[in-house]
């Protein structure tokens, strides 16, 4: 029993930061996932100090796309510093990769264009998610996408990175500018949608990498095949909107997610993404699109 409420019922999941369970909330009486996070990082005071900042952010979140955060604490009895979540019956993204190889076109665009949604609310509610892979996405029986994680995002991002037996899991979703040590932004997100839409299209990463110096290494010397290439039942115009997500420079890469949705969801009707660039959205702070009559420079020239 955790926080004398939460009644474990089973394990969902392991990791190197977190164990999740299963679990009955006895309170409201419902089933919920409970994240236990890893002796190694309970025992550090500044983790634990920025987990709980995090995981106060991501409890804001209220989304149809976003696991719902419902509480964290520290049970004393058990030692545990734990985050209760939305529990989402159903398969990640990483799971049906692992089953089927890669997605149909249709259904790739769907997981693509609501996770889209649940980002761009994370970011104009100020929470740059910072970790978004298959294993965050999660597909319910119902076929709603939802993005977990959000809670410890930011938290774990030094340590996933830095840990080596998680390298190679993290480094292939890291934008460039993540790559170089720089701040992750909204756009770092998009870029590692990308990176997921790449993959959910083809069954393979864009680029292959043991750690972050040959992963920046790649990402600058060579442009990965295009999606269509080596999934011929994908519009050429859907390759070129995943190629913008995929761009090396962030300015070049859409400016919202909502864009990014757009501009997918065209592709997949066949219509050629156009240069995003970004500009001043009077009486708002998030940035905003100008479509220009240039072809975006990921985009293939077509005869």
């Amino acid at each position: 029993m955790i926080a004398g409420r939460y009644r474990i019922e089973g394990r969902l999941g392991v990791g190197g930061m977190s164990t999740v369970q299963l679990a009955f909330d006895e309170r409201l009486e419902r089933y919920v996932a409970i994240k236990l996070l890893a002796e190694h990082l309970a025992d550090d005071p500044t983790f634990v100090s920025r987990f709980r900042r995090e995981a106060l952010a991501a409890a804001r979140l209220v989304h149809p796309n976003i696991v719902q955060v419902f509480d964290f604490g520290f049970d004393e009895r058990q030692g545990q510093h734990f985050i209760v979540m939305e529990h989402v019956t159903g398969h990640s993204c990483a799971e049906l990769l692992r089953d089927h190889g890669r997605m149909d076109v249709d259904q790739a665009v769907d997981v693509i264009t609501q996770a889209c949604r649940g980002l761009d609310y994370a970011h104009r509610n100020g929470v740059v998610h910072r970790d978004v892979k298959p294993g965050n996405l999660l597909v319910s029986d119902s076929d709603v996408v939802k993005l977990a994680d959000f809670g410890i995002a930011r938290a774990t991002d030094q340590s996933s990175i830095t840990q080596v037996g998680s390298v190679l899991g993290t480094a292939a979703y890291l934008a460039p500018e993540q790559a170089r040590g720089e701040e992750a932004g909204p756009r770092a997100d998009l870029y590692a949608l990308g990176v997921v839409s790449y993959q959910l299209l083809t069954g393979r990463l864009p680029y292959e990498a043991n750690s972050l110096s040959e992963l920046a290494f790649k990402q600058q010397r060579d442009p990965p095949p295009p999606v269509d290439e080596l999934n011929p039942q994908v519009p050429p115009e859907l390759a070129d909107a995943i190629g913008l997500a995929l761009a090396l420079d962030q300015e070049e890469r859409p400016a919202t997610a909502a864009l990014l949705a757009e501009v997918i969801a065209n592709g997949a009707r066949g219509v050629e993404p156009m240069r995003a660039t970004r500009t001043r959205d009077l009486g708002a702070t998030a940035s905003t699109r100008v479509l220009t009559e240039r072809q975006a420079p990921t985009a293939r020239t077509r005869v």
